[in-house]
């Protein structure tokens, strides 16, 4: 029996168990793996392709078995993953494949059956939707994000090695159905005490939606409850019927891939600026930017790092509603307000205001590219290869930027945009001095460039794997 609507608004209390699939098994079997748990390698590469004109049979036909040879679903790698924890055998290759709405009409899939949702229809070089999120003139964009993009391959494996022999040979594979407009190389960065980071320094992807058993038992472990914050997600925050799929279960994703240049440099010299003129250390100023140390302590628990193993997500706002501790506009509050918008946990609508807030919320699965030290402080040529997966791109991403980041009256009015992703410049208000209410207004400049992007559809693995050529004429 298919899976109803409470099945995927409902979440069992201990997540989806990926050992004893029950009733999401056939779902589990037909999804692409990366979506509901990350794939964990280490080195990735992103080849964007445009299909070649007039070839849709034999493009139909490498897709299926390109799907068939690399693509694994949530089950397989979930099965991986329990060989590595238990055996020590790793998962090796590991690949997705998605398309764009232009990939769709390639080949020749009917409109009434390409994913809906509306900005995946319009793209994101669309004038209203770069004008929406406060992109930059498409003519900015790196060569190859300015071009029409059909399809995006992404392959990773923890031998950056056996990563290039397999890129090589896809490479040579598609030189007859397609041509790679951009490619990207991404990797993990890590700190001295082996914690993922981006470029500016802080640990990266701490708080994130949990679907499965594994991933919330262990949130639960490192927290001990879920009193303050409670990542736990259902399966409509992340997925959609495919409706391509061969299967009564078969679900797939959007996803917003956006190149994102980082100036390490200007971040810290601005970042030791605002400490000298808040009279605090530089590690402060850093944490009331982000909403966390580098460390991943959130600032609205300590005026310090911490050093902990894994940072704790257990926190929201309710003591800290005047903003002393963690400023309105500091990047973590801006794009996950934990009910903020429900002004006081007292309120009637605190409750109703928290549940629309997660309702918006993405699964990130970014990894940073171009320089691989941490130490090092580079102006251009690195950042974040920024990837995230929702059901609904209008909801989600599209709302986040446009909504919370960039406006200056969010969650308060004219306390300025995200200091990280907030587009374009302009200004905040940060407190005379550290723990007082009392602001004053700075000038904000960019440290984050938008190089380009696209919106992409995961199809269900029934639908890739079973795509055949047209019938003649």
């Amino acid at each position: 029996m298919a899976l109803t609507e409470a099945d995927l608004n409902t979440l069992p209390e201990n997540g989806i168990d990926p050992e004893e699939l029950g009733k999401y098994q056939i779902l589990l079997e037909d999804l692409q793996g990366n979506i509901l748990r990350g794939h964990g390698r280490d080195y990735s590469t992103h080849l964007f392709l445009q299909f070649k004109p007039d070839l849709t049979n034999p493009v139909r036909t490498w897709i299926q078995t390109f799907a068939q040879q690399y693509l694994k679903s949530a089950k397989e790698q979930s099965d991986e993953a329990h060989l590595y924890r238990t055996q020590q055998v790793s998962g090796g290759l590991f690949a997705n494949f998605f398309l764009s709405r232009k990939g769709y009409e390639y080949l020749k899939i009917e409109p009434y059956q390409i994913p809906s949702d509306q900005p995946f229809r319009m793209g994101m070089k669309n004038d209203d939707i770069r004008s929406f999120l406060g992109d930059p003139p498409v003519d900015q964009w790196e060569n190859g994000f300015q071009t029409q993009i059909d399809a995006l391959i992404l392959v990773a494996d923890d031998s950056i090695l056996d990563l290039s022999e397999a890129v090589k040979k896809i490479e040579a594979q598609l030189c007859q159905i397609a041509e790679i407009v951009h490619r990207d190389n991404g990797f993990i960065l890590r700190n001295q005490a082996g914690q993922i980071i981006e470029h500016f320094g802080f640990v990266d992807g701490v708080s994130q939606p949990l679907f499965l058993k594994r991933d919330i038992h262990n949130s639960l472990r490192d927290d001990r409850d879920f009193k303050q914050w409670d990542p736990r997600a259902s399966l409509d925050v992340v997925l959609v019927r495919d409706p391509n799929g061969r299967t009564e279960d078969s679900y797939g994703s959007y996803l917003v891939y956006r190149k994102l240049e980082q100036n390490v440099k200007a971040f810290r010299q601005d970042q030791h600026q605002l400490a000298q003129t808040l009279n605090i250390n530089d590690d402060l100023a850093g944490a009331l930017i982000v909403g966390r140390f580098q460390d991943g302590t959130p600032v609205t628990l300590s005026d310090m790092p911490t050093s902990p193993v894994t940072p704790t997500n257990n926190f929201n706002y309710d003591q800290d509603q005047t903003a002393t501790k963690c400023p309105f506009h500091a990047h973590i509050r801006k794009t996950n307000p934990r009910g903020d918008t429900g002004i006081v946990e007292s309120s009637p609508g605190f409750n109703e205001a928290l549940k629309i807030e997660k309702n918006h919320r993405i699964t990130r699965r970014a990894v940073s590219y171009g320089e691989n030290d941490a130490t090092k402080e580079p102006e251009k040529d690195s950042g974040l290869l920024f990837i995230c997966f929702q059901s609904s791109i209008e909801n989600q991403f599209n709302f986040m930027q446009a909504r919370w980041a960039n406006p200056k009256n969010f969650v308060q009015v004219n306390v300025g945009l995200d200091p990280l992703i907030g587009q374009p410049e302009g200004t905040q208000k940060w407190p005379k001095k550290w723990g007082e209410s009392e602001t004053e207004e700075y000038n904000f400049k960019l440290w984050v460039n938008m190089k380009g992007g696209e919106y992409f559809f995961a199809p269900s693995l029934s639908f890739l794997k079973e795509l055949q050529p047209l019938p003649e004429g």
